[in-house]
């Protein structure tokens, strides 16, 4: 308890201010009504004996004597002087007496008696009254350690004594001030202390139950504080900040005002950062997961930002770590790969911060070694293994380094079956490059030499359909041209799908379909036209109305039917004026210059019927000599081929693209070209 000495006497005590008491403080809820309260007072010390009364001046003395004196005798000076200035001496000293002894006598009257000295009070020896008198002093400063000074000093007088009966209201109504402020030590969030000074209290109340109720209800709120502030926290970590703030909502409703207010701001500020934190954090796994360098490494700068006070630091934390491993595993999938400048494109960008030091040194070794291998040399692969093999069992990428070893040793192992597939292949024969595919397949995947081996496989496979396609497409070719495009086209269905001439086959089945449409159905638009050139246009048209729709002709067939329905109604327009008999037609000239057989004069006839209108009747015939001239031409080719396959070539090449032969004579010239200039080997590593 706070020492007596701590206490000092104000100017005024309680009592003395006007209309206020002690009777008049704030009571705590429950308390009884409190009595007025006796005023208690130091006794007064007497009053100072009054002065002596004065005895009042002669009229003479006040007044004057308007009377001429007599006639001075003749006198000394010194009585002289007595005799003229004494009695106004003797008055103005009676006048400083009288008014010295007034203002002494003022003095004392108005002298307020000494108040006790209550910070040097014995208790042994104090009276009730000087006891009580302190206590109210006390009491007044309205502090937990003042009240309870005030309840020290008054505390121990016995049952029998006068004042005892006051003692105990004050007593009480002190005990309830202290409660109240019990409850304010609460409301601030003070909970022991204030369950310590509701304790020392407890036994100056009639009733204990009020205090024991009091702590109870203290510890039930406070409880109820924690518990929500606990499932808050549960909840922030799971991520559930929906719940979570409504959870800390609940610290409002409290009738506690430290919980109610100073707690819930705090813990909803915690709530707030947290999840800006979390949705932070959010964006940086998003990141990780995206993976590529740009995002590995914007994910690591944002988890950065996260300070160690922070409840998602751990969580960060773990991400960095992460995204380490991955920035690793990015260079070395670049060094896999043979990219040693996209590996050093890694490493260059790791932030030093991230202590990775002994992982920068291995990959920028690995990828030195990895710019050697680069070259594809088996002396380069050697020196690649020599490069690889510095990093040595204590370093962090020992295992990656000897991963790349096995991959360039397979390298240089796959190199060497490589190279003997393509000395098979260099034969050219369907037997040897069967026998090099085979060779280049025992390559294994994931190793340098796997993609080139895969590409010769496909190149040689092509070749070997071409070969083993080649022989049906000439006998295709070879039925065609003798007329037989039924024939024709069994032959050449027989390349299957997918295979290197099978494209080529279908444009000439195609081409001979249409040959063959052409074959049935051209004596018929002949024989129109030669009917409708004699005006028998109704003939004509009825045999153009036999072309089925679908035909290839049928449209030929309809534009002729409404051009003779034209004339048939104006039977003097000139649209198409007959031929006179003396001179050849387009056609006709074109046909003899065929006659000669040599390719320049297949050239210039198919030339020159490439000429004919399509309005014009002799189209369709210009169509078929075409095609006839065509295939002459490519056999021509092919018999050029056996002396001379340059010259085979540039007669093929003259056979129109709108020509039937058109296709055969493209894959015939694709052959020749690949013998005249075949596969280029490979250098042996």
């Amino acid at each position: 308890m706070k020492s007596n000495s701590n206490y000092s006497p104000k100017s005024l005590s309680p009592q003395d201010q006007p209309g206020q008491g002690l009777n008049d403080g704030f009571h705590i809820i429950g308390s009884r009504p409190r009595p007025p309260l006796p005023r208690v007072v130091a006794p007064l010390p007497p009053p100072p004996p009054p002065a002596p009364p004065q005895s009042p001046p002669k009229a003479r003395e006040v007044i004057g004597d308007k009377t001429p004196p007599p006639p001075e005798p003749n006198l000394s000076p010194r009585r002289r002087f007595l005799q003229q200035w004494g009695w106004p001496i003797a008055g103005v000293a009676l006048v400083l007496t009288t008014s010295g002894v007034g203002l002494i006598a003022t003095a004392m009257l108005l002298k307020l008696p000494s108040a006790p000295n209550c910070p040097g009070i014995f208790l042994p020896t104090a009276s009730a009254s000087m006891r009580l008198y302190c206590a109210q002093l006390a009491a007044s400063k309205g502090t937990a350690a003042d009240l309870l000074e005030a309840v020290r000093l008054v505390q121990s007088l016995p049952p029998n004594h006068p004042l005892y009966p006051e003692i105990q209201r004050y007593l009480e109504v002190w005990s309830q001030d202290l409660l109240q402020l019990g409850e304010e030590k609460f409301h601030n969030g003070e909970l022991n202390e204030a369950i310590a000074l509701a304790r020392q209290i407890s036994h100056y109340f009639d009733n204990p139950t009020l205090i024991n109720d009091t702590i109870a209800r203290w510890q039930k709120i406070w409880d109820e504080g924690e518990e929500i502030i606990a499932q808050t926290i549960a909840l922030k970590a799971e991520g559930a900040w929906g719940q979570a703030f409504q959870m800390a909502a609940g610290l409002t409703r409290l009738s506690n005002r430290y919980f109610a207010t100073q707690r819930y701001d705090q813990l909803f500020e915690e709530l707030t950062f947290a999840q800006q934190e979390s949705k932070q954090l959010d964006e940086s796994f998003a990141q990780l997961e995206r993976g590529g360098l740009d995002n590995l490494l914007k994910a690591i700068a944002s988890a950065r930002q996260i300070p160690p006070t922070s409840s998602a630091y751990n969580e960060a934390q773990t991400l960095i770590n992460e995204a380490k491993k991955k920035l690793v595993a990015l260079a070395m999938e670049r060094l896999r790969n043979g990219n040693a400048s996209g590996a050093m494109d890694v490493v260059n960008q790791i932030p030093a911060a991230l202590g990775l030091n002994a992982e920068i040194r291995d990959l920028t070794t690995l990828a030195d070694a990895a710019t050697v291998a680069s070259f594809g040399a088996q002396v380069n692969y050697e020196d690649a293994i020599a490069t690889a093999q510095e990093i040595s069992t204590n370093r962090p990428l020992y295992r990656e380094a000897q991963e790349l070893i096995g991959l360039w040793r397979q390298a240089i192992e796959g190199g060497v079956r490589l190279d003997a597939a393509i000395a098979l292949a260099r034969e050219g024969s369907i037997r040897a490059l069967d026998a090099a595919i085979a060779q280049a397949r025992t390559i294994q995947p994931n190793t340098p030499r796997h993609g080139q081996a895969q590409s010769l496989i496909r190149d040689w496979s092509r070749q070997r359909e071409i070969l083993a396609d080649q022989p049906k497409l000439d006998t295709a070719n070879r039925l065609a041209n003798e007329g037989n495009l039924e024939g024709a086209i069994r032959q050449a269905q027989q390349i299957s799908t997918g295979h290197g001439l099978a494209n080529q086959a279908q444009r000439q089945i195609q081409g001979w379909q249409r040959d063959l449409e052409a074959r049935e159905t051209q004596p018929q638009l002949d024989r129109a036209n030669a009917l409708a050139q004699q005006g028998r246009y109704n003939e004509a048209i009825a045999i153009l109305q036999e072309i089925p729709r679908g035909n290839r002709f049928y449209n030929e067939a309809q534009r002729r039917l409404r051009e003779w329905q034209q004339q048939q109604s104006s039977p003097s327009n000139p649209a198409n004026p007959p031929v006179s008999p003396s001179s050849p037609t387009p056609l006709e000239q074109a046909q003899r210059q065929a006659q000669v057989g040599t390719p320049e004069a297949l050239q210039r006839a198919i030339a020159q019927a490439q000429q004919i209108p399509r309005n014009s009747s002799q189209f369709g015939a210009a169509r078929q000599n075409i095609n006839q001239w065509s295939a002459a031409l490519l056999n021509l080719a092919r018999q050029r081929a056996s002396s001379s396959l340059s010259e085979a070539i540039a007669i093929a090449r003259s056979v129109p693209v709108d020509s039937a032969s058109y296709n055969a004579a493209q894959a015939q010239i694709a052959t020749w070209e690949a013998t005249l200039n075949p596969l280029p080997t490979i250098p042996e590593g």
